[in-house]
């Protein structure tokens, strides 16, 4: 390989502590497996790393658990490769940590084409047959590969078209703001030929982000686009929509759509027998799009009788059976993702206006933290998880305060009722009030940092109190 490169799809949940190191992940490679190094560093490739603490270059986001692509150059001049991936976890808060798929090692010598703004040159293949992959390139930068599978398809035409403004919809979805025409000169094949359509990772990232229409759907991470290909007999594979009348529309459900990660994006396989102009999008027109529903808020709350209301408010609906209630009892049960059921109510039906949901948890002798989500289940069994709401009863979590000693930087774990205000503040040797903070509790483990690693603060003992509604709690630390 002459330029060897390493892409893959990960999804990072790790603890952000800011500029403290708490949660980390990274990748290093070895030539022998004995001496490894970092590999890469943070601003090179795409989406690779994010954090450098002091040259110490790592991924270290919260809730960036969406699939999207990280790509990095791999060292050249080398007889043998081994990478490995390493994550870094301090104690006490859980998160999902991360995850790695679709690992892809290439020769990237084009990359994807990236310009110019709206509409590319015609590239033409003289002859496509065979058995291989023939790449179309402008400029040096791949637009579309295809694979004949043994096929003649004779002189072959490609085109990109890219969009440069706001993200546009139709049909109640929104779609991305790149798709391609293929026009061979055999239209239609005996059997399949497989296509690869390029795009880039922050064309994506604009779809997922795409705002302005309430009852438009969108994919939520790229693994949820599909393709839809329009053909026409009148010559209307042109890039536009509005005139994609006459002709027959085809959907690609994103499952037959592999998703494989490559250089500052990712390329879109498929197979068909005709060709035609192919858009991306989430599949809503065919209703396919695994959420149907637009969940527009969950909440979960203790009320006079100790009992949990659970309320929820959808903004549209549409093939959806049910809502079925979960529940994880205490900090243990959450931790290994074990919920259970505890009751289910019906949906209203379909509906494209706002929709108000109720139900209380009503079982006995409830302790220390309840989280609840919603499980939002199809009429052909499909489902999906609403956002995870916690509840307090009691102090399940000893609160503490670690390292201890420390060289001045000290992390207080506590758990307090959501909207509840914890405030904490450290006392010198002298008694003297030095440092403060307010945080609003959300019913979920936390975690804050106390800073005394500075000349300003001495040596010695101080005292942190902890306080949180009617909980106080004094610990004392020592600074080495």
């Amino acid at each position: 390989m002459t330029n060897p490169t390493l892409s893959v799809n990960i999804a990072i949940d790790l603890e952000d502590c800011g500029a403290t190191l708490c949660d980390a992940a990274y990748v290093e490679y070895s030539a022998d497996g004995i001496a490894w190094s970092r590999l890469g560093i943070s601003g090179a490739g795409t989406n690779w790393y994010n954090r450098n603490y002091s040259g110490n270059h790592v991924w270290s986001i919260a809730d960036y658990t969406r699939w999207h692509a990280a790509t990095i150059p791999l060292p050249t001049g080398l007889n043998r490769l081994r990478v490995r991936m390493v994550m870094e976890s301090d104690p006490f808060v859980n998160a999902e940590g991360i995850a790695i798929d679709d690992i892809h090692v290439y020769d990237n010598v084009f990359g994807i084409y990236e310009g110019p703004p709206l509409t590319s040159a015609v590239i033409n293949q003289p002859s496509v047959s065979g058995n291989n992959w023939i790449d179309f390139v402008s400029g040096g930068k791949l637009v579309a590969s295809v694979n004949p599978n043994g096929q003649n398809m004779g002189n072959t035409n490609v085109q990109a078209f890219i969009y440069t403004g706001a993200v546009r919809n139709n049909g109640d979805q929104y779609y991305h703001n790149r798709n391609i025409t293929i026009k061979p000169a055999t239209i239609n094949l005996a059997d399949s030929a497989t296509v690869r359509f390029y795009f880039l990772d922050s064309e994506t990232e604009a779809l997922i982000a795409a705002s302005g229409c309430g009852i438009c759907t969108k994919p939520a991470m790229v693994t949820e686009l599909g393709v839809s290909k329009f053909s026409s007999a009148d010559v209307l594979e042109n890039g536009n929509l509005a005139d994609n009348t006459g002709g027959n529309w085809l959907f690609i459900i994103p499952p037959n759509v592999k998703k494989i990660p490559f250089d500052k994006g990712y390329y879109a396989e498929f197979n068909v027998k005709d060709f035609s102009e192919f858009w991306l999008n989430d599949g809503a027109i065919t209703n396919d799009q695994p959420l149907p529903v637009e969940l527009v808020s969950f909440t979960a709350t203790k009320n006079s009788n100790g009992d949990v209301d659970a309320a929820w408010i959808t903004a549209s609906e549409n093939n959806t059976a049910r809502f079925e209630i979960e529940v994880a009892r205490g900090n243990e049960e959450f931790s290994q993702n074990k919920f259970q059921k505890i009751g289910e109510v019906n949906s209203y039906g379909n509906s494209t206006s706002e929709q108000r949901y109720q139900f209380t948890d009503v079982e006995s002798n409830k302790r220390g933290v309840r989280y609840y989500r919603l499980k939002i289940v199809d009429h052909d069994g499909q489902y999906s998880y609403s956002p995870i709401r916690s509840v307090v009863f009691d102090d399940e979590l000893k609160w503490v305060v670690y390292p201890n000693p420390s060289a001045g930087i000290f992390n207080v774990v506590y758990q307090a009722p959501a909207g509840e205000m914890v405030y904490i503040k450290i006392h010198g040797p002298h008694g003297k009030l030095v440092r403060q903070l307010r945080v609003t509790a959300n019913a979920f483990v936390q975690k804050s940092v106390i800073d005394l690693d500075s000349p300003q603060f001495s040596s010695g003992m101080y005292l942190v109190e902890v306080l949180a509604g009617e909980k106080k709690q004094v610990f004392r630390i020592i600074k080495k």
